[in-house]
């Protein structure tokens, strides 16, 4: 039998294949039947279930059954409740409040439904315990975001919440702030994935988590705090596309801003924008003024002492001065909702998520102007996710997008059938080796959407490892052993391989017995083996690797 070793590297030149292409070189994109193409485009992977699923109901039906599908699901929710997280540190001793013992542990995922004012307490410095229980609630949320992207049937739901996870990137360990109301965070972009846009970027704005991330819960009047604003304009609605600083230094000089509304912002629409949410920040027990604190409800609160009340001009809107709680910002919120730079910016990096790097200009314009005429509807998203899917392109077009790593990892498991637990989050450390960080990304801009960011030598080592390993005992992410899910009558390297090819690519799979021959390097890989268990784990793993490494299951 090849050593790993020599078949590892046999197959980092094969998916260099499929990954160079995107940086210039000639290739023949493989042929991938539409029912493929569909459900890899709007789920996390195709399996055996969804392909069944997809027969019964049709392209239309399918895409209706999982834009009706509520949050969670039985099955789901008891695999969450099920789940377990160590938490291990040793004792220790804060120098002021005291000290706490050590602690080893398997703790339940109980964070995920807590009600967000049970999390304050880990806010306060003055209760003595170790750093990791003020990070733990965070810590959760990414352990159960691989259960979540394997075993959710409502796939689409799911992977639309990973969009918005990375359009309003916030960096859940960035501090105790961040990480304590995590699960809220979360568990409101899955709620608003597909509903209205003004609505799910008003709950943005008010979440504790998004308040701490950008510093907006302590902005306050002279001088307000300029992240959250900033980033409101650049990264959540009008797009730095959009940023014309540089061609109109005053308000008045920017398109459009004459006639009542601004084309695009400039940097006073930023430092305006930022007065306007001056007095939004967190119930967390934290100081007002003496004798006042705000309540602990791990929820937005406004100090209205905090307000900057006097007029403002916001992408040449007029705002007066003194108006109610909490107006001035759902104003401005009001305004970018359904500024047509906001469509086309945020339609673009949805095309792009679901269908091509490049999406087509004219393909934005007519998606864009789905997302304004549905602007007051509750399920806008859902508008628009499904003018995507109607769109001729999205099934006649091949494979194009290379899945970023935390896709591949839950394409891997849910093809292989793998029962996936992550007991202990190793995975995320894995795929930190990729460049992926689930849910602790650094830059607010989230994790890059194009396939020039994953495609190098360095990160497609990172994929085979992922291929080879992730049913892998050590790797703690599944039980679910591929020797034994092998069936018995599967005694050749062709008929192991022709197995695991059909589950990772479907019925129709690809022939993959030329390129299975020379990576196998074996003259007849249909000879008879009497394989050991050991033998037939390892032989297993090396089939599955193969399938995912071909661009087939490489691109969606």
């Amino acid at each position: 039998m090849l050593t790993r070793r020599a078949f590892h590297q046999r197959l980092v030149a094969f998916a260099m294949l499929g990954a160079l292409p995107r940086v210039g070189f000639a290739f023949a994109q493989p042929a991938v039947p539409a029912a493929e193409v569909f459900l890899n485009r709007l789920s996390f992977g195709a399996n055996d279930a969804s392909r069944a699923e997809y027969a019964a109901l049709g392209q239309k039906g399918w895409l209706e059954a999982q834009l009706a599908m509520p949050v969670g699901d039985a099955d789901l929710d008891q695999r969450l409740a099920d789940a377990r997280l160590r938490m291990v540190y040793e004792a220790g001793d804060d120098g002021e409040n005291g000290g706490w013992p050590g602690v080893d542990e398997m703790r339940p995922l109980s964070a995920l439904t807590a009600d967000p004012a049970d999390h304050v307490r880990l806010l306060d410095f003055e209760i003595a315990m170790d750093y990791g229980e003020r990070t733990r609630p965070a810590q959760e949320v990414i352990s159960a975001s691989l259960i979540r992207a394997v075993h959710a049937k409502a796939q689409l739901r799911e992977l639309i919440t990973q969009f918005w996870h990375d359009h309003f990137s916030v960096n859940a360990m960035k501090f105790e702030g961040t990480a304590v109301f995590f699960p809220s965070y979360d568990a409101m972009l899955r709620e608003n994935a597909f509903g209205n846009f003004r609505v799910l970027l008003g709950a943005v704005a008010r979440s504790p988590a998004m308040l701490y991330y950008l510093n907006n819960e302590e902005s306050r009047a002279s001088p307000a705090n300029e992240n959250f604003a900033r980033e409101l304009l650049e990264l959540h609605t009008l797009g730095v596309q959009n940023y014309l600083n540089d061609t109109a230094p005053n308000w008045h000089q920017v398109p459009g801003a004459a006639d009542g509304l601004a084309l695009g912002y400039i940097d006073q629409d930023v430092y305006e924008v930022a007065r306007a949410f001056t007095g939004w920040t967190v119930g967390d027990g934290r100081y007002i003024a003496d004798g006042l604190q705000t309540p602990k409800t791990g929820r937005v609160f406004y100090v209205e002492a905090w307000h900057d009340p006097y007029q403002k001009r916001i992408l040449g809107v007029e705002f007066q001065p003194n108006q109610a709680p909490m107006a001035d910002g759902d104003r401005v919120l009001d305004i970018l909702a359904t500024h047509p730079g906001t469509a086309a910016f945020v339609c673009k990096k949805l095309i792009r998520r679901l269908l091509t790097d490049d999406p087509d200009p004219a393909m934005i314009d007519r998606i864009a102007a789905v997302f304004l005429a549905a602007s007051d509807a509750p399920d806008q998203i859902a508008q628009v996710i499904c003018a995507i899917a109607a769109e001729p392109a999205f099934t006649e077009s091949p494979p194009s997008k290379l899945r970023r790593p935390f896709e591949f990892l839950a394409g891997l498991y849910r093809a292989t059938g793998a029962n996936v637990k992550s007991p202990e989050s190793g995975f995320d450390w894995q795929l930190s080796r990729a460049g992926w960080h689930q849910h602790t990304y650094g830059p607010p801009t989230g994790h890059p959407d194009r396939a020039s960011r994953w495609n190098s030598a360095s990160t497609m080592n990172r994929y085979v490892d992922l291929a080879f390993f992730a049913h892998e005992n050590w790797f703690n992410c599944t039980d679910t052993m591929l020797g034994a899910a092998t069936p018995k009558d599967a005694n050749s390297f062709a008929a192991i391989t022709s197995f695991w090819v059909a589950k990772l690519h479907g019925p129709d799979a690809p022939d993959l017995q030329p390129e299975l021959a020379e990576a196998y390097d074996v003259s007849d890989v249909n000879a008879p083996l009497v394989l050991t268990p050991d033998e037939l784990q390892g032989a297993a793993a090396m089939a599955v690797a193969f399938a995912a490494m071909t661009p087939q299951f490489m691109y969606r």
